[in-house]
């Protein structure tokens, strides 16, 4: 809330946003508007084909990130650095122009949500810079007993690299843990929208929504007596009990309308469910630890369950416990707008400071650098 007296100041806002997957880009979607509805200009930065065409009518500058890849024993750190040999070449050749060109832009706040060259350059023009993400939990947090050691250090390396130095960490977690600093603030996730608009019910169809091919899964859900219908295999059509559809319109409405969800175990899918309150049985990515860590948190607060190696017996003794874990679904109180309200008080903090205004009424100002 702005004291009476004083003007809002408008702003120049560098918002980077990770193309690894859609969380992020989902979130930026509500967040740009929501920046540029308070008067802020705001560059977007991003990377990945459907990152680019999602964030199309925001106008990103399209950069150079890092994709994971897979085998079958899982994250496959061989594979992703041979299919990421670019991302250094794209930088040697491109980031001193890059640089200049958002000083030209004259910016004065970054935010990164996991992309890695606008941490950089927040540094390199020395403006304060706002790191948004859920990965920096396992930073402030031990590791998980039995859980990999490289897989975690790995994750948690990684995550300190992409987001170093940032003057506030906004980390979205589930566990709401007690923050380990003053300049890191535990809020629950953003809720889409249009997610928020959604009337869920339960409805006879199950949600599987996979981002890598998985065989395997498909043979386990034909031999179920359930229908399930398929997101994320890039193809449209029916094979018994199995119907896959491709993204569009009708994913909300199947998403509102599931009694439950099969998926890989990303973050923003999860609180989806949890929101909608729709169980939800994991399926993580092999040797990635934060699908791992996500996973987790499904099993030990009893609103679903996982495997990294599914069957028949599992996936049905999940589907007959759905009462239960609506039960705790129930009793969770998920604020879709915390993490709106705390990235605008961060902003003003850190954003110049506004100019008084004329007695009577507020006036927008742009600051000078």
């Amino acid at each position: 809330m702005l004291a009476k007296g004083r003007a809002l100041a408008a702003m120049n806002i560098v918002y980077g946003v990770s193309g690894e997957g859609l969380g992020h880009v989902f979130e930026a979607l509500e967040i740009v508007p929501l920046l540029r509805g308070d008067g802020h200009n705001v560059r977007v930065l991003t990377f990945g084909d459907r990152a680019c065409s999602s964030l199309a009518e925001f106008q990103p500058t399209r950069i150079e990130g890092v994709h994971l890849f897979f085998d079958a024993p899982g994250l496959s750190l061989w594979k992703t650095l041979r299919q990421n040999r670019n991302f250094f070449p794209f930088y040697l050749r491109n980031g001193r122009r890059l640089v200049r060109e958002l000083a030209e832009f004259r910016p004065d706040l970054f935010i990164t949500a996991y992309e890695p060259f606008t941490t950089l350059a927040a540094h390199c023009l020395r403006r304060p810079l706002i790191s948004m993400d859920n990965q920096n939990e396992l930073c402030h947090m031990p590791r998980p007993r039995g859980s990999d050691a490289f897989a975690f250090n790995l994750a948690r390396w990684a995550t300190r690299l992409v987001t170093c130095g940032a003057a506030e960490y906004i980390v979205k977690s589930f566990g709401r843990r007690s923050p380990s600093g003053e300049r890191v603030h535990l809020v629950a996730p953003i809720i889409q929208r249009e997610i928020r608009r959604l009337q869920p019910a339960n409805g006879p169809h199950v949600l599987v929504y996979l981002t890598k091919p998985n065989p395997g899964l498909v043979e386990v859900l034909q031999s179920i007596p359930e229908t399930f219908v398929v997101y994320g295999q890039r193809r449209a059509g029916e094979d018994r009990n199995v119907l896959y559809r491709v993204q569009g319109p009708g994913y909300l409405r199947d998403l509102a309308s599931c009694k439950a969800i099969v998926g890989t175990t990303g973050f923003s899918l999860i609180a989806d469910s949890i929101y909608l309150k729709k169980p939800y049985f994991g399926v993580p990515l092999k040797k990635q630890f934060e699908q791992k860590h996500n996973a987790e948190f499904l099993r030990s607060s009893g609103l679903g369950e996982y495997s990294e190696t599914i069957s028949r017996e599992k996936l049905e003794r999940f589907f007959a416990h759905l009462p239960g874990y609506r039960e705790k679904l129930a009793k969770i109180d998920l604020d879709p707008a915390e993490q709106e309200v705390t990235l605008r008080r961060l902003i003003a903090l850190h954003g110049p400071k506004p100019a008084p205004a004329p007695e009577g009424g507020f006036t927008v100002s742009c600051p000078e650098i």
